[in-house]
């Protein structure tokens, strides 16, 4: 599955005062904070260093296995340098399964 198929993509938030605003595409994911219910992404866009910051939450449909998928999100070195378009595409290699009504990740 992948990423954006398991996570929501909360738009971008960046210092306040600029007028030259981070896109999906200008900047790459520098680093990750785990939080309680989402994985902050620690955006810079490389020409000039500005710096903002995203956040992937998990899907409703998939918030009995968020642990595990925050996780995931929180431990993989691939989303590191990659652009938001990059990162909602990238493939997880992960699969979600119901067995006995209950989500499971394989």
């Amino acid at each position: 599955m992948k990423v954006k198929e398991l996570f929501q993509s909360v738009g971008i938030t960046q210092s306040l005062g600029r007028s030259d605003l981070l896109d999906r595409d200008n900047c790459q994911v520098e680093n990750k904070t785990k939080n309680e219910d989402s994985v902050m992404i620690l955006l810079k866009r490389k020409s000039d260093g500005v710096e903002g910051h995203a956040y992937l939450r998990v899907q409703d449909q998939f918030k009995s296995v968020a642990p595990q998928l925050l996780t995931w999100a929180f431990a993989s070195d691939s989303i590191i340098g990659l652009t938001l378009n990059q990162l909602v595409e990238l493939e997880t290699n992960l699969n979600i399964e119901s067995s006995g009504g209950r989500l499971m990740i394989r």
